[in-house]
């Protein structure tokens, strides 16, 4: 009796011993991901507003950055939307040569290392392989180099992410969007919302104007990047970029709702391919504010283990 007790005392030691160890396991290899909703272009009073967000995501300290970029060398995701720039990747593949010796030396030297021709040739070999937000990124450095002291534009881009990538000093940032089937949305979107009703307009404008001086107001009190991502003003750039309001319906309705939400999802999909390809645990996704509750949601539904971590979280 006594010895029966003994090897069952010993086999729930043993079990809680690896409960615990999967355990840890689970929670160091376990990955993260930050979501900012952003709002792409600033009125020029508040353009130094991405300032205090960039310090709050920078005490995350995040080891990867993706953005709304098209998604590299994929065509299809480029779509109408990022047609200048497919037409320049396209003519680019076709007369471009490098040497693979010398851009492999300038992905592996630190960015603060390197000059503005070297940031050049950095920025023309992204565009021979269609990477977007890489050619944007060392097209800027190439004109304000690598410093953390900036001019403010008031754009997502150079405000945002590239303020990010040069304190952090990482090399690459990682574009995950797809336009892929996208074309048609925007003509859609606007002929639902002149077939909608009087009421469905009313409320959709009401939207409209709250967030308009509610992006003034948190703009000229800095706290733009706590405005912009709480979960109502989320939820409101959702809605107004699919129309999701009473009083509106129809095929057009229909037909641009569906394509938002098919962005979102293929966003997720590219998401999840980029963390699988990385060996990091922080990452941040930088995004437009209505995609960012659409995202985050698909996230959790298609990889229950990955943590998604929303700005105001933080």
């Amino acid at each position: 009796m006594h010895q029966k007790l003994m090897k069952t005392i010993h086999i729930l030691k043993s079990i809680l011993v690896l409960l615990i160890v999967s355990n840890v396991s689970f929670s160091q290899e376990q990955q993260e991901i930050l979501i900012v909703g952003d709002m792409h272009q600033l009125p020029g009073i508040v353009k130094r507003a991405y300032k205090p967000m960039v310090k709050k995501i920078m005490k995350y300290n995040p080891e990867l950055i993706m953005a709304e970029y098209s998604k590299t060398g994929d065509t299809a995701a480029m779509g109408e939307w990022n047609s200048k720039f497919k037409d320049a990747y396209i003519k680019k593949s076709q007369n471009y040569t490098y040497d693979e010796n010398e851009i492999s030396s300038l992905l592996n030297t630190s960015n603060t290392k390197l000059d503005s021709l070297q940031y050049r040739k950095l920025q023309a070999y992204y565009l021979s392989i269609g990477d977007q937000g890489n050619h944007r990124m060392y097209g800027y450095f190439a004109r304000h180099g690598a410093t953390k002291k900036f001019k403010p534009y008031g754009n997502q881009n150079p405000d945002l992410t590239f303020q990010l990538m040069r304190q952090l000093n990482l090399k690459s940032v990682y574009g995950v969007d797809s336009h892929e089937g996208y074309n048609g949305y925007w003509p859609a979107w606007q002929r639902a919302l002149k077939q909608g009703t009087e009421e469905g307009k009313k409320t959709f404008k009401k939207t409209m104007r709250k967030d308009t001086w509610g992006t003034a107001f948190a703009g000229a009190s800095w706290s733009l990047g706590r405005y912009t991502n709480k979960p109502s003003t989320l939820d409101a750039y959702y809605r107004v970029n699919s129309l999701r309001f009473k009083g509106f319906s129809g095929e057009d309705y229909d037909l641009q709702q569906k394509k938002w939400d098919d962005r979102n999802v293929n966003m997720a999909k590219n998401i999840l391919e980029v963390l699988s390809k990385n060996d990091v645990q922080r990452s941040v996704l930088i995004v437009g504010a209505g995609h960012a509750k659409a995202v985050s949601q698909e996230l959790k539904k298609l990889d229950a283990n990955l943590k998604v971590v929303m700005y105001n979280d933080l």
